[in-house]
């Protein structure tokens, strides 16, 4: 009687697990499937600006949402937008819920053993984002790592990264997501933010007078490109956006969004 209770119990565990691991493990859509569907979904957080972000109309814009809307079509293809969160996108991608995760995605040695990765999109670097109201002097990880400075962070990406493993001194705030991030620097909740530069100069330039990109470069050791994601098994899919990215739509929507390269 015991065994047969243990076997009750055992039999819905075993299933939970099996069904963790087929969604960790998704077969990912092969090239053939996608072009059936016509349709690429593209996974994007939507708070990256001036990559992916919501306007105040509730749409999504960016440099991103431009460049994976003329890859589709040069695929011919329609595209589809899929919510993802940064704590959740590598699992998101490795559940099948899209085709390429895009949005200022940073080349790592992480995503690229686990995935896929494009040609770059865009060069980067970690850069310190402050408030240009902000009196104190911010200009250099030492400066920071302090403990009258508060630094906001949000989890998942590659700034938390960077946080955890740099900023053992200052007070770290974290928050739900890289809007309540960039709020905080706002309000003056917090004195700064580890952000890219991509998106620092992004703020800099369009709210003049509230954020102020305040490191005189790029932090040290955080020189990036920003690149594509794919499950492995994509290869086809892999190829043609590399092409593609060697193409005259990416050079416009570069000039158009002021992207580095």
């Amino acid at each position: 009687m015991r065994l047969n209770k243990k076997r009750k119990v055992m039999q819905p565990l075993a299933l939970m697990a099996c069904a963790v691991l087929m969604s960790q493990g998704a077969q990912a859509r092969s090239w053939d499937e996608i072009t059936q569907s016509g349709e690429l979904k593209v996974g994007l957080t939507g708070d990256y600006s001036p990559l992916s972000y919501h306007n105040k109309s509730g749409d999504l814009e960016g440099f991103d949402v431009d460049m994976t809307t003329r890859l589709a079509h040069s695929l011919n293809l329609k595209v589809r937008f899929v919510e993802t969160t940064w704590t959740t996108l590598s699992q998101d991608l490795a559940a099948d819920k899209f085709d390429i995760a895009a949005g200022g995605v940073t080349k790592t040695a992480k995503r690229a053993e686990q995935f896929s990765l494009s040609d770059s999109v865009a060069q980067n670097g970690k850069i310190i984002l402050s408030n240009c109201t902000n009196d104190k002097s911010l200009t250099s990880l030492q400066d920071i790592n302090q403990p009258s400075v508060s630094v906001i962070v949000n989890p998942g990406g590659t700034n938390q990264t960077y946080v955890d493993q740099h900023i053992t001194n200052a007070k770290i705030i974290r928050t739900k997501d890289n809007v309540a991030n960039l709020q905080g620097i706002r309000d003056n909740t917090a004195d700064v933010m580890i952000t890219d530069l991509i998106e620092g100069n992004y703020y800099q330039l369009h709210e003049k007078g509230v954020f102020c990109v305040s490191s005189p470069s790029i932090l040290e050791g955080t020189k990036s490109v920003k690149v594509y994601m794919m499950k492995k098994e994509n290869n086809r899919l892999l190829e043609k956006v590399n092409t593609w990215l060697e193409g005259s739509d990416k050079e416009t929507l570069v000039t158009h969004w002021s992207i580095s390269q």
